[in-house]
């Protein structure tokens, strides 16, 4: 199975309709365990241009029986494509910043500048052909390489600096406006979900793990509710956000 990647989109034989997996990462062995327990299908992935060993969930709406199991429900295909595309949102948009970093502003032929393309229409595709329909832009050869940027990960030693006399000055990192704002944010957390106890204790759950840092897809998953419940919550805990805010400012 090292070597044969499975499908996160597949056709039932049965029905003829298209079903969806999201393939999660296994990052813990614990994850594994986790899959054998649920009868979930483990193998390699691929998702965007990362490949990596995951569990393939099925992007199904979901309920709990009369003895508090989760339980998947037939889900129509278009709803199943909806969630796979929530789920992967997150994934995809990282993979996105990894591209388009150290990108080129170059010409756009109207007095302007864009982004360079990654990549450009292929001349010699033809449809039904073998051609491929677009081509990669290859920095290597190109006439703005001598301008190409950096990327924005830049280590620390590169920021020091050396006078006429040969004497390295370490760079130091300014300290930020409000050092304990760190402190602080904690102080308003807490604060927040004391709010949302009072108010309406069912978001608490969500809006601990959004407070976290967590992405409502990865909130999905951990509290294992459909990718619409999280969506209208979250929602709602703008709402609350907002007045909790407004309280603040006031006082």
């Amino acid at each position: 199975m090292a070597n044969k990647y499975l499908d996160n989109v597949r056709t039932n034989p049965s029905t003829g309709e298209r079903e969806f997996y999201f393939p999660m990462e296994l990052k813990d062995p614990a994850d594994k365990e986790y899959a054998r327990l649920s009868g979930l299908e483990i193998g390699m992935a691929r998702l965007g241009f990362r490949k990596f060993e995951a569990i393939f969930i099925p992007c199904l709406e979901k309920s709990v029986d009369a003895h508090g199991n989760e339980v998947f429900l037939k889900t129509p295909s278009d709803v199943q494509r909806r969630i796979y595309k929530a789920l992967c949102k997150d994934e995809l948009d990282e993979q996105e910043d990894i591209k388009q970093d150290g990108r080129c502003n170059i010409p756009d032929g109207r007095g302007g500048t864009k982004r360079c393309p990654l990549r450009i229409p292929n001349p010699a595709f033809v449809p039904g052909g073998d051609a491929p329909k677009t081509l990669p832009v290859r920095c290597q050869g190109c006439k703005y390489e001598p301008f190409k940027q950096a990327h924005t990960v830049v280590e620390m030693s590169c920021l020091d600096s050396e006078n006429d006399d040969g004497e390295v000055t370490t760079y130091e990192v300014p300290s930020p406006r409000s050092y304990y704002a760190a402190d602080r944010y904690e102080e308003l957390r807490e604060q927040f979900l004391a709010f949302v106890k009072e108010r309406k204790p069912k978001l608490l759950p969500l809006a601990e793990l959004l407070t976290d840092e967590l992405t409502k897809s990865e909130a999905s998953r951990e509290l294992g509710d459909a990718w619409g419940t999280v969506t209208s919550r979250t929602d709602k805990l703008k709402e609350l956000l907002t007045e909790f805010l407004e309280n603040i400012i006031s006082l």
